[in-house]
Order: C-alpha cells, then structure tokens, then sequence
C-alpha cells in the first residue's frame, strides 16, 4: 500500500518537476552564455588590434630590411674607398725648370672623388634617418595609448551617466514618499542631486569633443631619404671638391629640416592627444566628482538634524542620502578604470607643496606647523605610457601655522 502512495504521488508531480527543470536549465543556460558572448566579442576585438599591430610590426620589419641593405652597400662603397686611398702613389715632387730644355707641364691627380662624398654624405643621412624613425614611431605608441583610453572614456561615460541617472531617479522617488515637511526640507538639497545629473549628461552629449578623443591619429612616417643614384645626380657635372661638398651639406640640411617639420609634427599630435584627454577628465568630469563631494558635506549636518527631527523616517532619509555615496562611488570607479586616482591625503600629513596648494592657513595648538589639517578639494593622479603615475591635479588642504 506505502508503495502504490509513493508511485501515485510521484506521477502526479512529474510533469511539474521536469517543467521547472526545463526553466532553470534555460535560465542558468542563459546565466552561463551571456558572460561568455561579453567575452567572445572582447576577444573579437583583441584579435583586431593584435591584427593591427602585427601589420606594423611587418612593415616595420620591411623597412628594416631596406634600411639593412643600404647600410651593407654604405658599407661596401667605404671599403672600396679605403682600398683606392692604400693603392694611391704618393704624388712625385716637382723638378725644377732647365734653362735650355722646354717646358713639361705634369698633369696634377685630382683629390676630386664623387663616390667617396657620396658615401659619407648617405652615411651621415642614414644615421639620422634612422633617429628620426626611431623618435617618430615612439610617439606613434604614445598617441596609439591616448586613443585607446579616449576610446574606453567614451564608453564608460556612457555607462556611468546612465548609472547615475538610476541613483537620482531613486533619490527623486524616496523624497517624493517622505512626509511633506521632510520633502520640503530636503528639496535644495534634492534640486543639487539633479543638477549633477545634468552635468553628466552634458559630458555625453559633448558628442564631437568625446569623438575627438576617438579618431585615429595620422602620423605620417614618409621620411625623406635619398638613394646613391639621386645623390650622383646632384653632382653630376661637377669637378670642384669644394662646390661638391657644398652642394652635399645644403642638400643635406634640407633633408634633415624636412624631416625634422615631420618629426616635430608627429610629437605635437600626440602631446595635443594627451592633453586634451587630461583636459576632458580636469575640466569635464572632475567638477561632476567635486558637486558631489560639497553636496554631500554641505547635506550631512542637515540629515543629522532630520533624523532627530523624524525617527520614525530614519531608514527613507539614510537611503536618500546614501545616494551622494553611490554617485562618487560610480565616478571614482570609472576614473580608476581608465588610471585617474585620487590622491591619498589624511588630516596630519606634512604639506607636499609640489602636489598641495594651501587654501587657507590657520592656527592648531595640538598640530604642528605645515601639517595639513583638512581637504578642501581633492587631488588627483594618472597613471602615464610608461606606469608611473603623475599629478593631474593638485589638492587644495587648510594648513596649520602656529606661532612660535
């Protein structure tokens, strides 16, 4: 009889079972793939920069190759040069004249050599070819990191507004459920909530100067260089050493100021690329961090006064106010993404002048003089190409001075 029970009530709840099974296959199938689609498609674009980049390095290495050959043939044409001055005969010493005998004019050797100019000339191009590609492709990679982080700025700006705009939506709608007075008390400070909302959005909405930081940089690397037949051409004619070595040094300072206008323009690109993404996180995004920052500060003595004011509300008035909490929270998360950090400053460490401005000075008994009593506004620090980290912005500390 137990038996025939437990059959029964097994089969009147199998269908039900293997329906729940079939849900949480789907919803875990769900749970599982959507991780692994982000991954695949952050893999699709890792592949497309390592494609990139190996594209590069082949040119790279063509060039190479090229520049290889040519040093080989400079190499060549000097060891010639060297084996026609030891094979030279030493020049015979002049005779003097014979009253009676006639007049025999010896054709001097000429010190004249094209060949040898030449290959000093492409030497000491090639040497300098060779600096300025170096110093041209250092600030290809330099320019290459700023656009990947204008690029990651863009979209975390993107995804932070529209975290943020949730946090004030909740803020708006815990006030709106408050008591009326309480509402009332704490409108000012709700109106400043949103008014950092639409700072952020404007930074979103700033489409062409966030796209600015997007766009690829053109860094030309047409370098100037010329080959031994367009040299030989340059002198073709000409038999005075002295006219030859000055056609040689013009061309050469011509070659080398062309050059010099295409590195310069190269290392003005990159530095503009760095500085305006610094520009855009100083000017643009740092002002948002800091309305928060005195928002919350300026707010929290009027939340201790309202929770004495309507215990029964203490819970809505803690949620409302942790809002200021979840917005910097966003902000600084994003900033720490994309290397920004803030500086690390706690009441009774000594000024750093070279990374803290005095706001304002006053006297303590129980510190001592320079050691910084509060922050008045954050600093902040990047971290640069090369790892190391430097200053964005200075912080603004109230200094203590005692007199002694």
């Amino acid at each position: 009889m137990n038996t025939t029970k437990e059959n029964t009530s097994g089969d009147n709840q199998g269908p039900s079972d293997d329906k729940k099974a079939v849900e949480v296959t789907k919803a875990f199938q769900a749970f599982v793939s959507e991780p692994f689609q982000k991954v695949s498609l952050r893999l699709d674009g890792l592949e497309d920069k390592v494609s990139n980049r190996d594209d590069r390095l082949k040119k790279l290495e063509e060039r190479l190759g090229e520049m290889e050959a040519k040093f080989a043939e400079i190499n060549l044409h000097l060891k010639q040069l060297e084996s026609q001055l030891e094979t030279a005969q030493p020049a015979q010493p002049a005779q003097p004249p014979q009253a009676d005998a006639e007049e025999e004019i010896v054709p001097q050797e000429s010190d004249f050599d094209p060949r040898g100019l030449i290959v000093q000339a492409m030497a000491e191009a090639l040497n300098s070819f060779e600096d300025d590609q170096n110093t041209i492709e250092q600030y290809r990679t330099t320019a290459g990191f700023w656009l990947e982080r204008g690029k990651k700025l863009k979209t975390m700006i993107n995804e932070t507004a529209a975290a943020i705009d949730g946090g004030i939506a909740g803020s708006n709608q815990i006030r709106e459920n408050l008591p009326e007075d309480l509402a009332k008390a704490l409108e000012n400070s709700q109106q400043g909530l949103n008014i950092i909302g639409r700072m952020l959005q404007r930074l979103v909405n700033q489409g062409d100067r966030l796209e600015s930081l997007t766009e690829a940089i053109e860094i030309g690397d047409n370098l100037k260089d010329l080959t031994e037949d367009e040299w030989m051409e340059l002198l073709e004619g000409e038999q005075d050493l002295a006219s030859a070595q000055k056609k040689i040094s013009m061309n050469l300072g011509r070659i080398k100021k062309s050059n010099y206008q295409l590195v310069s323009k190269a290392g003005e690109l990159a530095e503009n690329r760095q500085k305006s993404w610094l520009d855009f996180i100083g000017k643009q995004v740092l002002p948002v961090l800091d309305g928060i920052v005195d928002g919350k500060n300026h707010t929290s003595n009027l939340i201790t006064d309202l929770r004495k004011q309507h215990q029964e509300s203490e819970p809505q008035l803690l949620e409302w106010f942790k809002t200021y909490s979840t917005l910097s929270s966003a902000l600084l998360s994003m900033l720490n993404e994309l290397g920004v950090y803030r500086m690390d400053i706690t009441p009774g460490m000594m000024i750093d002048f070279e990374r803290h401005e005095p706001s304002a000075v006053e006297a303590d008994p129980e510190m001592e003089s320079e050691q910084i009593k509060e922050i008045s506004r954050d600093g902040y620090d990047f971290v640069a190409q090369n790892g190391n980290r430097q200053t964005l912005r200075i912080a603004r500390v109230v200094v203590v001075k005692n007199n002694d």
